[in-house]
């Protein structure tokens, strides 16, 4: 019996035995098939560093190409259209291996740099490159080829950076008051927040004190330059992005991601005249447009003088004669289709008066002397205007188009609307080189006329915009070289007698202040169909880069 049980436990021992071996020998393989699968995660996670790494080497290196320079100075390749795409053919690459040290030695990367499909044939200045770089690891021993490939997409483009911002100065921006703002704002040396608005009557300066539990809000992002500081944006509850607030609600503020550079207007000016010059030779940029557009020979003055006639009978003849009036005959004006001076009559002062309708054309029309665009019913303006003076926009006035003045711009109690009931694809692009007055809009009422314009200012003189006892709807966005500074209340005021004083507007007991973002003075929201009417939009003379995610393929 005893003889039996050892059998009995020999073989017992020897089947554990066996079975310990298989276990072990299973054990194995599982740790080597896991050490392999590790080496292959590793080995992939290194291969998208490399590749990812190839792309920010390819935009490094694109910055260089087109690097910011100093504000007053034309780079060759912004002298035309021509040599800019020279230029950009020179960075284009086609499957080409990366030879640098952004990558291990196990792996090989390939690049591209194309024009994306997104790229438009009519946008000045303007290209859309995509970015392909794709890596392969090198044959490794019971190890399976790995590929790995990521794109980019990257805009190299001189269109201004005001055009992407709803609200911004290359200076101190101020915002007192609560706004309701869509878009992103942009400071350039400091942003100043302050709940209460400043108003002003005659020569003296009111606060108008809004509700302490409205809030300012914004959907969008806050940029600021090189070290810019904002003060206020601490304040505890002081952002929403809802009609129905949160607590502590913070937007994104920080210092721009992207390179936006200083706007040119004396270089934009004579650029966007130049568009028009391809066989009568380029226009130098070595002087200001007053002097290179209206005080030269440069350009010739039209043969065609289009202002309305008035008649008149002196006494003793029989005969009517005519006279020049300073009314802008719309259809002869149409009739000028190069790019020639516009002068009043002789004998006729100014402004220039503009009442009708002026048909869409990509050919600038050089006014040489102020302008007042006002509009009994609607009207529209589709070609782009050169004024050599200030600029008064009264009426509604649909635009789709780019307006330089190389004066101050009034927008007085007027409408700037979309060609199309609506649409968002066509802006009036306001460039001022004076300062840009927005005055009495829909004052002490409760209902909002529109504007739906980009408005540039580059005076270094302070621009304010009062949206206290008047409302202001803005589609687009306003932008100031100087400082800007802008004043909103958010409520309303109770009705007086016509002929009440505005001051007793403003006494304590009319003012009605709200926290509701519905009551906001002061709308203003991004309109990024400005892009729509690329063929028109100003540029500066500097490239900018704006670089996308990196996608993996």
């Amino acid at each position: 019996m005893k003889q039996d049980e050892r059998g009995y436990v020999l073989i017992l021992v020897l089947v554990t035995m066996a079975a310990l071996a298989v276990l072990s020998l299973a054990a194995i393989q599982v740790n080597l098939a896991t050490n392999k699968q590790t080496n292959l995660r590793v080995d992939e996670t290194q291969l998208d560093t490399d590749v990812k790494g190839v792309l920010d080497v390819l935009v490094a290196d694109l910055r260089a190409t087109f690097p910011l320079h100093d504000a007053n100075v034309v780079q060759p390749y912004m002298e035309n259209e021509q040599l800019f795409q020279a230029k950009v053919e020179t960075v284009l690459k086609q499957d080409t291996l990366y030879a640098g040290t952004r990558q291990s030695g196990d792996n090989d990367i390939r690049y591209s740099i194309t024009r994306s499909t997104a790229d438009q044939a009519n946008a000045p200045f303007t290209t859309v490159l995509t970015l392909t770089a794709t890596g392969t690891t090198k044959a490794k021993p019971e190890q399976p080829m790995q590929t790995s490939s990521y794109s980019q997409e990257v805009y190299v483009t001189a269109l201004p950076s005001f055009l992407y911002y709803v609200l911004g100065s290359d200076d101190t921006l101020t915002v007192n008051g609560p706004p309701k703002i869509e878009g992103n704002l942009f400071a350039g040396t400091k942003l100043a927040l302050e709940r209460d608005a400043k108003y002003q009557l005659k020569d003296q300066i009111n606060t108008l004190n809004n509700s302490a539990s409205s809030r300012f809000y914004l959907d969008g992002r806050i940029d600021l330059g090189n070290g810019a500081t904002c003060d206020g944006c601490e304040t505890p509850n002081y952002f929403t992005n809802s009609t129905t607030p949160g607590v502590n609600y913070e937007p994104e503020i920080g210092p721009v991601e992207s390179t936006f550079s200083r706007f040119n207007l004396n270089y934009s000016v004579i650029q966007f005249a130049n568009r028009h010059r391809a066989t009568a030779g380029k226009l130098p940029y070595t002087n200001s447009p007053k002097q290179t557009l209206f005080q030269s020979t440069l350009i010739p003055t039209s043969t065609i003088s289009p202002f309305l006639k008035q008649t008149y009978v002196v006494d003793g003849e029989t005969t009517p004669r005519e006279r020049p009036t300073e009314f802008i005959d719309s259809s002869q004006l149409n009739s000028v289709q190069t790019l020639q001076l516009v002068n009043l009559p002789v004998g006729v002062t100014g402004p220039m008066v503009i009442t009708k309708s002026i048909t869409n054309s990509t050919v600038p029309l050089l006014l040489n002397g102020d302008v007042t665009i006002d509009a009994l019913d609607t009207i529209t303006i589709s070609r782009p205007l050169i004024i050599n003076g200030d600029l008064t926009i009264r009426g509604k006035v649909a635009f789709n188009t780019t307006v330089y003045t190389l004066g101050d711009a009034f927008i007085d109690r007027a409408d700037l609307l979309p060609v199309a009931s609506g649409a968002n694809d066509s802006s009036l692009v306001l460039l001022a080189e004076g300062k840009i007055l927005l005055n009495r809009i829909n004052e002490f009422q409760d209902s909002s006329s529109t504007l739906q314009a980009f408005m540039y200012s580059a005076s270094t003189e302070p621009t304010r915009l009062y949206s206290v006892g008047s409302i202001v709807n803005m589609k687009g966005g306003l932008y100031s070289k100087g400082p800007l500074e802008v004043n909103t209340f958010r409520g309303s005021f109770k009705s007086l007698p016509q002929q009440a004083n505005k001051q007793a507007y403003f006494a304590p007991g009319n003012v009605i202040a709200s926290p509701d973002v519905d009551d906001s003075r002061l709308v203003m929201e991004y309109n990024e169909g400005v892009f729509r009417q690329i063929d028109t939009l100003p540029v500066t003379n500097q490239l900018q880069l704006f670089v996308g995610q990196q996608l993996k393929k």
